[in-house]
């Protein structure tokens, strides 16, 4: 249970209080943090901002109020904010707060991606590439991914390297994939970390290296990956583990140390560039 869950208080005021050195700052910044938390809401229920709608969302989301976050992005949304689109669409597919309609969610995702959001066309691309609200079309999933990848999205990067590891939807090219997942591990997005560590520890499109493999995959873990990568990663880690002695395990160790540091700090290319042989 987070400290905001706990005590009741918003994560926007944690984010302020946590800066504070003593008591007093601390007063100080939560009085800060109220004031700018009031300031939101009023923006909010005046309509006069769809950002501050938004935040309001995503302060619910974040504290389980699952029906007022749908609420608020779906009213941020009727006012052209792509993300609370994208959001909404999210909540659709994932059941959360409403009931679960694929067919919303498509609609949603598509809105979003009209305007602008890279996320929700990645997202969108998943429910064609499954069939999901939409008629199932590999090809059409392919192309928005490679869409975001032309933009640089790293979700798209790593959906499109599993397609092209798969050979679904494209000519199976364990390189491309390689190069896929390495981009969009580089931006700090740990499913495409753990993908990139399978290959190196499968002996995929790569020379097998279970230091290299162990890192990637260990790091992404205690940084956080989606529940469904936990059973997936658990084994590799396992496997690589068995092949390890002492000396290696402890420089793998030692890497996975340093990746999170540089991905928690917002430079994961520093570490990465080591990666791309």
């Amino acid at each position: 249970m987070g400290i905001a869950r706990l005590m009741g208080i918003s994560p926007l005021l944690v984010a302020f209080a946590i800066h504070s050195a003593n008591a007093e700052d601390f007063a100080a910044a939560l009085h800060k943090a109220d004031v700018t938390q009031q300031r939101i809401y009023q923006a909010a229920n005046n309509g006069e901002s769809p950002s501050a709608m938004y935040a309001l969302g995503v302060m619910c989301d974040e504290q389980s109020d699952q029906a007022e976050a749908f609420r608020w992005y779906k009213l941020a949304a009727e006012h052209g904010h792509a993300e609370s689109m994208n959001r909404v669409g999210d909540m659709y597919a994932q059941a959360r707060g409403v009931p679960q309609d694929y067919v919303a969610a498509a609609a949603w995702y598509h809105r979003a991606a009209d305007h602008g959001s890279l996320v929700a066309a990645s997202n969108l691309a998943t429910l064609y590439f499954y069939g999901r609200g939409v008629p199932q079309s590999y090809s059409k999933s392919a192309r928005l991914l490679k869409s975001g990848v032309l933009r640089g999205n790293a979700q798209a990067e790593n959906k499109l390297g599993a397609m092209y590891e798969s050979g679904i939807a494209v000519t199976r090219n364990l390189g491309r994939a390689k190069d896929l997942y390495l981009r969009s591990a580089v931006q700090g997005y740990t499913p495409a970390m753990v993908n990139l560590g399978l290959l190196y520890i499968e002996a995929m499109g790569v020379r097998r290296d279970d230091v290299r493999g162990y890192a990637l995959v260990a790091a992404a873990v205690a940084i956080g990956i989606p529940d469904e990568m936990t059973r997936l990663a658990s084994a590799e880690i396992s496997e690589a583990s068995e092949r390890l002695d002492s000396r290696r395990m402890a420089e793998a160790q030692f890497r996975a140390r340093r990746l999170v540091a540089n991905v928690s700090s917002g430079d994961p290319l520093t570490t990465f560039t080591r990666f791309g042989s």
